[in-house]
């Protein structure tokens, strides 16, 4: 991939609309400061992670790095454009592609596409000849460790995957998929012959901070895509009877989204208990009135706008709890 943008513009023409020029990826890399004691942590959402997508851009915008980075589903793309350090395709990822009319809909599910056409829009856009191009020579140059969430269905289990499993784009691609995975709305991933869904199907209820938690870091910022009060519902009989159908070869995915509410709510009580001991910084939306399938670019636009007003107003918060 090139690098030899020296500024990515900002404006109504697909770059991250922040008012002040971005950074390219490799003058980012050259100058980033890395917070060595804090791991960054992004929650998926489908849609909704238009929102955290203006956090992603404002932190390269603000020079901030860090040295472990998680993601799961929508957040995995999340990891992607910010260990990239690119800005102007964390918002092209979540606004713009919609626009693209191989992004997905009804007429791609009845294809057995998805809802959202996963293979068109993590993989083949990836490419150089493709419709977003993934840097990745700025992606394996930021030494930050990566783990992507992912659950593989075939097993029961979550498989993290590190950077040094996604270090092509033949590689990349699906794992990003895989943990993107919404059952029913996508077609399950196949790696390595086995079967791949939504990463948050897993024991961390698609709160990826255990990761950065087992491997030493004391202090996270954590960046999710629900409001402070939300509290998960349970799982409904009929999509319960509709997950069992669909994946009846692999029960351990009706377990998992049975599981899921109980796990989320849990993992949001520790997230904000370790935030009350200083341990955490966590980011949640306060002004996001958009689902995960939202699919009009103006309402995802605006809906960006409204995550770049909020991370303005607590970025002040957040340097201070980095000791910037």
């Amino acid at each position: 991939m090139s690098d030899d943008r020296s500024v990515v513009p900002h404006g109504p023409e697909g770059a991250a609309p922040t008012g002040d020029p971005c950074p390219a990826p490799a003058d980012s890399i050259a100058t980033m400061t890395t917070i060595d004691d804090t791991a960054v942590v992004f929650e998926g959402g489908g849609m909704r992670n238009a929102y955290t997508a203006a956090v992603v851009s404002e932190l390269i915008a603000e020079g901030i790095n860090f040295p472990h980075v998680s993601g799961v589903s929508a957040g995995a793309s999340h990891l992607c454009n910010f260990v990239s350090r690119d800005a102007a395709r964390s918002h092209a990822t979540f606004v713009d592609l919609v626009d693209d009319p191989e992004f997905g809909g009804v007429g791609h599910f009845r294809r057995g596409q998805g809802y959202f056409n996963a293979e068109y829009i993590y993989e083949r856009i990836c490419y150089p000849d493709g419709a977003m191009p993934f840097n990745l020579g700025a992606f394996l140059r930021n030494p930050a460790r990566t783990n992507v969430t992912a659950f593989n269905a075939s097993r029961g289990e979550v498989r993290w995957f590190t950077k040094e499993e996604i270090s092509t784009l033949d590689t990349l691609g699906p794992v990003i998929r895989a943990s993107s995975t919404l059952p029913i709305l996508m077609p399950p991933t196949i790696i390595e012959g086995d079967t791949y869904v939504d990463g948050a199907l897993g024991p961390n209820g698609g709160l990826p901070f255990d990761a950065p938690l087992r491997d030493g870091y004391r202090k996270l910022l954590v960046v999710l895509t629900r409001p402070r009060d939300y509290v998960k519902p349970p799982l409904t009989p009929s999509v319960s009877a509709l997950l069992r159908m669909a994946y009846r070869r692999f029960p351990s995915v009706h377990q998992g989204v049975a599981l899921r509410a109980s796990r989320y709510n849990a993992g949001r009580r520790c997230l904000f208990g370790l935030e009350e001991r200083g341990r955490a910084y966590v980011f949640c939306p306060d002004n996001l009135w958009i689902t995960n399938t939202e699919s009009h670019r103006e309402r995802l636009e605006a809906t960006y706008r409204a995550g770049l007003v909020q991370i303005r107003r607590e970025m002040p918060a957040i340097k201070a709890f980095l000791g910037l």
